[in-house]
């Protein structure tokens, strides 16, 4: 009967250290925010939402997760005033440092690639046109949770259309 209860004690100590983290295997998290432009395309702010989930445990250190960025900029070119939409869309993948317990808390760094579509004056014809070509970025953040299903995120780096990130995270 004593193993049974030691052995029940330590299962459940096992699960509430899991617990103290916001970011753990399964977890499925996605941001919602604006961000401060990058690059001499103006000040008009970007938007942009991401998304992750986590895969891989690293040991007591952290997890890492997987998941995308959409994101969409309105630049304008200062010699016509015209306003033209800049979009990137690629995965991204993060690691999270579990290095505290904290079910407040959420420190990460990660890189991410992906295209980009945009317009661009082509001095040989004289015209704008539309342009695939691809980025890579990237990123250190952070998370700030009021429960597990809304918290608040920022995120600084480079390589995507904004520098700094900022907004609303939601759990499902």
């Amino acid at each position: 009967m004593k193993k049974l209860l030691l052995v029940s004690l330590i299962a459940l100590m096992g699960v509430s250290v899991n617990a103290q983290h916001v970011f753990n295997k399964g977890t499925l998290l996605f941001n919602a925010g604006i961000g401060l432009p990058a690059g001499g395309w103006g000040f008009i702010p970007t938007i942009n939402v991401s998304g992750e989930y986590g895969v891989i445990p690293t040991g007591d250190v952290g997890i890492v997760s997987f998941g995308g960025l959409a994101e969409i900029q309105f630049a304008n070119y200062a010699w016509d005033n015209k306003i033209y939409p800049i979009f990137i869309l690629g995965p991204r993948a993060s690691w999270h440092l579990q290095v505290f317990e904290s079910d407040k808390w959420d420190v990460y760094g990660g890189i991410g690639f992906g295209m980009k579509l945009w317009h661009h004056w082509n001095n040989g014809n004289g015209k704008y046109e539309s342009k695939v070509s691809g980025y890579g970025e990237g990123f250190i953040g952070g998370r700030m949770m009021f429960s597990e299903k809304l918290g608040l995120f920022a995120e600084v780096g480079g390589g995507s259309r904004s520098f700094v990130k900022f907004g609303v995270t939601f759990g499902f």
